[in-house]
């Protein structure tokens, strides 16, 4: 059955992207009404991915806001606002440049978690994200078997960052979901990043959610954490370099922050890129 608002988008142009496998339905704010395509119930039938084109979040770029070239408005597949997703400002800088709100060299981007400069780097999106200066190198969290330690850093949104022997060991279902609601995190909850060593070179992690509340194939904001929690373990040194499970690698880099001291000025680079562009046609909505 047809939703009656979602009903009203047919005809509404659309692009698909990724960033490293974490996947979006973007949408210019000059082609779609936003208060219609931002309702939670519209938002879960667009990402639902039997009846709808499907993604773990839709993005809204309103052009030329006041003091920026774009504003972001991203919400998860469940019909949440998040301030923040790094694999969608990824995807929102080259779509920026593509729809010619800026320059390539140099892009500026309001999100709810502050303004992102960003820009096209040998055609790789690349992003600046504010100071990241809450972050806690052991959270009171019980490990379990395979476990080594858990931090929690907020990187825009909040994760928990989970060093593991082996990524592909653990069950991210289920461990991610006790996770992501553990009382230590306070009401709000949490993103779960797991992360263990690949072989000689880098790192592999792993990411539960919150919003979609399941396992995506990459988070850039969890990146950014799990390179914090690895520096701040003594375990690597910026740049770091991980991988995704879609096999993407993503680079970060941290600066020290000159005005806290422990802070960190985080930078991301990773895949942001189309992947079809569409009509919004008939989508049905449970009921």
């Amino acid at each position: 059955m047809t939703h009656p608002l979602v009903s009203r988008l047919t005809g509404t142009p659309f692009a698909k992207m990724t960033g490293s496998g974490n996947d979006f339905v973007v949408f210019d704010a000059r082609d779609v009404d936003g208060q219609l395509v931002t309702r939670p119930e519209v938002i879960q039938a667009i990402c639902n991915r039997h009846n709808g084109i499907g993604a773990d979040g839709i993005v809204l770029i309103e052009p030329k806001p006041d003091g920026a070239d774009a504003r972001i408005h991203y919400f998860n597949s469940d019909g949440s606002a998040a301030d923040l997703c790094g694999n969608a400002t990824l995807c929102s800088t080259a779509m920026a440049v593509e729809l010619e709100l800026g320059s390539a060299d140099a892009l500026s981007l309001w999100t709810d978690a502050g303004l992102i400069h960003s820009r096209i780097s040998q055609g790789t999106p690349e992003i600046d994200l504010e100071p990241v200066r809450k972050v806690s190198a052991a959270a009171d969290i019980e490990l379990e078997a395979g476990e080594i330690r858990i931090g929690f850093a907020v990187a825009g949104v909040p994760h928990l960052v989970v060093l593991c022997d082996d990524v592909a060991a653990i069950d991210v279902a289920r461990r991610g979901a006790q996770l992501r609601r553990h009382p230590w995190t306070g009401p709000p909850g949490a993103n779960v990043n797991f992360v263990s060593r690949r072989g000689d070179v880098g790192w592999r992690y792993r990411t539960f959610e919150r919003g979609v509340e399941g396992e995506t194939l990459a988070c850039g904001t969890g990146s950014i954490a799990a390179a914090i929690l690895l520096v701040t373990w003594n375990l690597d040194g910026s740049p770091v370099e991980l991988w995704t499970s879609s096999g993407r690698m993503v680079t970060v880099t941290l600066n020290s922050d000159s005005a806290a001291a422990g802070a960190f000025r985080p930078s991301l680079r990773g895949e942001g890129r189309v992947v079809f562009r569409g009509i919004i046609g008939e989508i049905s909505h449970p009921v």
